[in-house]
Formats: structure tokens, C-alpha cells, sequence
């Protein structure tokens, strides 16, 4: 059976180098709670394909749960830094919407 494992966004933080750190609360029902951190530098929000402020906690979710799911996740950093191929694989990914509900058909 898979361990439950739990991400919450905390809060960001600007980093020194001027990009923002984004902190997360990990439950796991296997081991010791702990908090891990994505870093993502000042370039990323830059330029005309830039990261917007509002899509880093999504990006550096994504970027938490796959980590957890790899093999390295035993020995977890404390912070993990977004890369060029986090960024590219989270644009390929279509956001999910969600779909309105108008309610029952109503026959007239």
C-alpha cells in the first residue's frame, strides 16, 4: 500500500537572488512531518514567456510531488531549485479547468 503523503502551500518568500522561494508542509502517514522549499530564480519571471507570480505554487507543487514520487525522495533536501525541464514539462501539461454545473435540465 502507497503512503499517504500530504503538500500545503505555507507562504513565499522572497529569495537574495531576487526570485521567490515557495514553502510546503509535507505529511507523510511513513515518516517525520517536514517542510520543503522551491526555489525559483529571478529569470523565471522574466522575458516574454515568463513564470507569473501566481503560477509558482502550482509549478513548485508539481515539482514537490514528483520528487516525493522518484527514488530520491529518501534523502529530501530541505530546498529544491526550479529548472528549465520543470518549467517546459509544466507548459506542456493543459491546466485543469473546472466545469460549471447549471444545474438540472429543465424541459420546457
Amino acid at each position: 500500500m502507497k503512503p499517504k503523503i500530504t503538500i500545503r502551500y505555507v507562504r513565499f518568500r522572497a529569495s537574495d537572488q531576487g526570485g521567490r522561494i515557495f514553502d510546503f508542509w509535507v505529511s507523510d502517514s511513513t515518516g517525520p512531518n517536514r517542510e520543503i522549499s522551491v526555489e525559483i530564480a529571478a529569470t523565471f519571471f522574466e522575458g516574454q514567456n515568463r513564470l507569473h507570480l501566481q503560477e509558482g505554487v502550482g509549478i513548485s507543487y508539481a515539482k514537490i510531488k514528483h520528487f516525493l514520487e522518484s527514488d530520491q525522495s529518501a534523502a529530501t533536501p530541505l530546498i529544491l531549485s526550479l529548472n528549465a525541464a520543470d518549467l517546459a514539462l509544466h507548459r506542456e501539461v493543459a491546466p485543469v479547468t473546472a466545469k460549471r454545473w447549471h444545474g438540472p435540465a429543465v424541459a420546457r
